[in-house]
């Protein structure tokens, strides 16, 4: 296993036409500055690779580069689907997105506690054609909670039902969990495993290294004022 495996995992949660965020900056990009990000990985040869493949390139399985990039989307917003999936299809980039599963068509009303507005959801169909299409899907939960403030049975069973309604849904496993808000401790990492999850991401910012726990692997957020020449040091800096 390569101690200089480093694998940088992009955060992003909308993509759309934003004007003057001010605040929760790391949950807004520019459609357009998306689309220039997207192009500089694709012209400077960064080696994207699926999440799915994160546990074999931390642990050393397989031909990788010493760096590698994933990208991530919480929450399965709708503008990601106008937006940003148009983009990776053009570009040939894989992408994984953390669907809340029980918000499939509606919007995320969590936004409200810091004052945003509520955003519209993927459909059942959108997931599905995206999936269709190359897009990796994870759980995001049900009712995106704070899983770290719940029992460990409420977090469990938030953590089960996600897996189950998307496994429906897809009729494929999965096997891959965010965590709402960043919310993560020791027990939500154990409750994550008995649930049968994988590889988690919480939003801890670096570089994920192969030391690391498959289960709270740190990711970097792409703030809504980050330019390419941002995210390109983004993805380079521990």
């Amino acid at each position: 296993m390569s101690a200089n495996r480093k694998l940088a995992i992009l955060m992003y949660h909308q993509v759309g036409d934003f004007r003057n965020i001010k605040t929760l900056k790391a949950n807004y990009c520019h459609h357009k500055r998306f689309t220039r990000q997207m192009l500089m990985l694709k012209l400077t040869g960064q080696h994207v690779i699926p999440m799915s493949e994160a546990a074999r390139f931390l642990s050393g399985e397989g031909e990788y580069p010493e760096r590698c990039v994933a990208i991530t989307f919480d929450d399965g917003y709708e503008n990601f689907y106008q937006y940003a999936y148009p983009v990776l299809k053009k570009y040939q980039l894989p992408a994984m997105v953390y669907i809340v599963s029980g918000e499939l068509s509606g919007r995320s009303e969590w936004l409200k506690e810091d004052g945003h507005q509520p955003q519209p959801l993927m459909s059942r169909e959108q997931i599905r054609e995206v999936y269709a299409n190359g897009i990796e899907i994870g759980s995001h939960c049900v009712t995106h909670p704070r899983l770290a403030q719940l029992s460990a049975d409420a977090c469990l069973q938030e953590l089960q039902q996600s897996k189950k309604d998307l496994e429906e849904l897809l009729g494929d496993t999965v096997d891959h969990i965010c965590y709402p808000y960043g919310s993560f401790s020791e027990e939500v990492g154990k409750q994550a495993a008995k649930a049968g999850y994988r590889v988690g991401t919480t939003t801890v910012k670096g570089l994920a290294l192969p030391d690391q726990n498959l289960l709270s692997l740190p990711r970097k957020a792409v703030s809504f004022n980050d330019g390419v020449l941002k995210t390109w040091k983004n993805i380079h800096r521990l």
